[in-house]
């Protein structure tokens, strides 16, 4: 499995979280990342963070993505980020 992790703050309802989503499972096909959902209506401390600001993504706690996915963004850092993991892991 892979080591990279992108928490993905989402809530029921939000379409832009939806489009979000689909493009970084879309990049989990060029990407070794594991995405992990987090409700942040189940938390209100995650709700007071993130209410306003949804869709976030955030990978070793540095926010990639907020309210839209860009996906040559996304596909620049996770170039970086990930390439760089797979080096030191070897």
């Amino acid at each position: 499995m892979s080591a990279v992790q992108i928490d993905f703050y989402t809530k029921p309802g939000c379409h832009l979280c939806h489009e979000a989503l689909d493009v970084l499972k879309k990049l989990q096909k060029d990407f070794a990342f594991e995405i992990r959902t987090v409700n942040i209506s189940e938390s209100s401390e995650f709700t007071t963070r993130y209410q306003d600001s949804i869709p976030v993504a955030t990978l070793n706690g540095r926010t990639i993505l907020k309210h839209r996915a860009d996906e040559k963004q996304l596909r620049r850092i996770l170039n970086r980020q990930v390439a760089q993991g797979e080096s030191s892991n070897s």
